[in-house]
This record gives structure tokens, sequence and C-alpha cells, in this order.
């Protein structure tokens, strides 16, 4: 069975960049987190920045695509995501900026399939991704505002799912945020709360998966203690494991 392989750079409201093996394969999932963090990261388990085979960007806000001018000068990789990406990192080689279609099988490289799908994220064309090499496969979704049938149907059957657990509401609500802010992130165009993400993760539990890292942690309406409780008291007689990603971290995870 081929192993995978993560180190969670980064995953927060101030920049967001994780890193995927798959197989043959070394990914990197936005570019939110500077270079150097990166290389620093990944240079702890003897992997290479500079031997990243591709590069995928779920949407176009600052805390997904702030550093691509830096990662991009020394990666020679291919960058994929929807349309509305490429704006914002236009200052890289337009060769190497690649448009994905939504909900198709694609070959990216030999035997590697990357499906990406819509995720509602503030007005603003966001995608989610799912990494099947052989007999593994990875999902990746945060910034989204509501989970539906259609997401949960693409996650299904992953040995390993990257889901968003952005905010305690109760932590929300009473915080420094303004009304307009907390409702922007409340709505189904806005974050997902940690109460949905432990709804999700029993849903796709009951899909097979058993291996979760929570994601996209707000460092101002929730901690990590909060996410790993709400999805642990609602999992804790399940056989998975849970992993909360740090904002910054440089932990190698294989499964």
């Amino acid at each position: 069975m081929n192993e995978i392989s993560i180190i969670p750079v980064g995953s927060g409201s101030t920049g967001n960049s994780i890193y995927l093996e798959i197989g043959p394969y070394r990914l990197l999932v936005d570019m939110g987190i500077g270079y150097r963090k990166i290389r620093d990261a990944l240079s702890l388990h003897e992997r290479n920045i500079e031997e990243i085979d591709a590069i995928f960007v779920t949407h176009g806000h600052s805390d997904h695509v702030k550093a691509a001018a830096s990662i991009s000068n020394h990666t020679k990789c291919l960058i994929y995501g929807n349309e509305t990406v490429m704006y914002p990192i236009r200052m890289i080689d337009e060769k190497r900026r690649i448009i994905l279609n939504t909900d198709c099988d694609i070959d990216i490289l030999s035997g590697l399939t990357v499906r990406m799908f819509s995720v509602p994220h503030d007005y603003v064309r966001t995608c989610g991704f799912t990494f099947t090499y052989e007999d593994r496969k990875i999902g990746f979704v945060t910034d989204c505002g509501k989970m539906n049938d259609k997401i949960i149907e693409e996650l299904s059957g992953s040995d390993v799912v990257i889901i968003e657990c952005n905010h305690d509401i109760e932590m929300l609500k009473h915080g420094p945020y303004p009304i307009f802010l907390q409702d922007r992130i409340l709505s189904k165009y806005g974050h997902l709360s940690n109460d949905d993400c432990a709804d999700t993760v029993v849903k796709l539990y009951e899909m097979g998966t058993r291996n979760f890292l929570l994601a996209h942690i707000s460092q101002n309406n929730n901690t990590p203690e909060l996410a790993f409780n709400a999805v642990h008291e609602l999992t804790k007689d399940l056989d998975i494991s849970l992993y909360v990603c740090p904002s910054e971290g440089d932990d190698l995870l294989s499964y």
C-alpha cells in the first residue's frame, strides 16, 4: 500500500500551505506562507521544496496566495486552480498556470488523478480537491461556509481528509468581531464551525475515512482545544485519528 505523508506547514487566517505526499508525488496546496518557512519545515524531514511536483490553489484570497511569487521563484512545477485564481497569481509565468475544470477527473501526473470541486465561500470561486494514486486518496476542503451532500460525496472513501474546523460559534458571537463580520462567517458562504465539522467527520467515517486533519482554525474565534474537543465529543466511540493543524507547524504525519 502506498504511504501518504503530510506536513501541515500552516493553516489559519494568517496563512495556509500544506504539503502532501501520495505515492511518488510531492504536492503543495496553497501558497499563503513564505518560501523560507515551507523550505525549513520540509527540510527538517529531508524534503526539498524544489522537488515539489505540482501546486494546487483553493482560491485567490491573500492568506492562500500571498507568497506565490517567492514560492514560484524556487519551484519549476505547474500551478493548478480555477480561472479566478489566476489573476492574483498573475506574476507567475502564464505557461505554468493551468486552469482546471470542476467535477472532472484529471490525470495531472502519471497515475495521479486530481478532482477539483466547488465549495461555497465568501462569493469567491473556491474549490476543494481530491488526490488519488492507486489505492490511496486524500480529500482537502477548507474555507467552506456550509457542507453539502455533493462535497461529502466528493470526499467519500478518502484515507485522509483535511477539513476546516474554523470557529466555535459561542466564542465568535461573544468575541471582538463586529456583527456584520460575525454574520459573514456564520453564513453559508463563510467558514465551517466546529460543530458542523464534527457532523461531517461522522458522515465521512461512515463512508470509510479514518484519518482527519482539522484545519483553518481561527486565531480569534477558536482554539485548538475547542476544535479537537468538539469533534472528539461526537466521535469518541469511533476508531479514528484526529490531528489539529497548527497555524505554523513542521510535524510529519504518515498514514
